[in-house]
């Protein structure tokens, strides 16, 4: 993802949307365990017929058991190597005919941000639910350093962007701290039938 196009989007966002209201009727849910595709581990097996690649040149692939492309994700740093993504299956409770994932990638040893994908799986059919676009929509900015996690609390679906600092006398790497900067909640909409993302307060 080019920069500056990130950069006008953010802009763009800023000015025509605002925070969405995410009233929701179903909670989301993980299922299974989460995996990294980074170094050896670089696939992982989504359904029966397609497979989720780390090509290793800073994108990741969903490929049929033929070897047919069904979509790919490109980080937005342009990082031709070095990037890590982590692999979840969601569920949202009484949506039984599709399976979602979600995507995060990171680049670095410390981590940083530079992905964020939400997938499907319908029928045999694969589209995108979220984008990076839809976390600036609810406030995240990725053009800046974030470690971006996500998980269950208190029965909400959490994403958490934090900055990392060091600590006022601290000499090593070890001693850094993070302060959470950005949170929202992943809903999902029956009505609508899509997610949404609604913006946390911090503290």
């Amino acid at each position: 993802m080019n920069k500056k196009w990130l950069a006008a989007m953010m802009f763009g966002v800023a000015l025509a949307a605002g925070t969405p209201s995410a009233s929701a009727d179903s909670s989301v849910e993980t299922v299974g365990q989460r995996t990294f595709l980074y170094l050896d581990a670089n696939e992982v097996q989504l359904t029966d017929d397609v497979k989720a690649v780390n090509r290793k040149d800073g994108t990741i692939a969903l490929i049929d058991k033929d070897g047919n492309q069904k979509m790919a994700m490109k980080n937005f740093d342009d990082a031709r190597g070095g990037v890590g993504f982590m692999v979840q299956e969601l569920h949202v409770a009484g949506e039984n005919s599709k399976r979602f994932w979600q995507i995060l990638a990171d680049v670095g040893a410390h981590g940083k941000n530079c992905g964020y994908w939400l997938i499907s799986e319908e029928n045999g059919l694969w589209r995108f639910e979220l984008l990076m676009e839809d976390l600036i929509f609810a406030g995240y900015k990725p053009l800046e350093w974030h470690l971006l996690s996500s998980d269950v609390e208190n029965g909400q679906y959490i994403l958490k962007s934090a900055i990392e600092y060091m600590p006022e006398g601290a000499q090593f790497e070890y001693e850094r701290k993070f302060l959470v900067d950005w949170q929202a909640e992943l809903v999902w909409s029956e009505k609508k039938r899509s997610f949404l993302l609604q913006q946390l307060p911090l503290g």
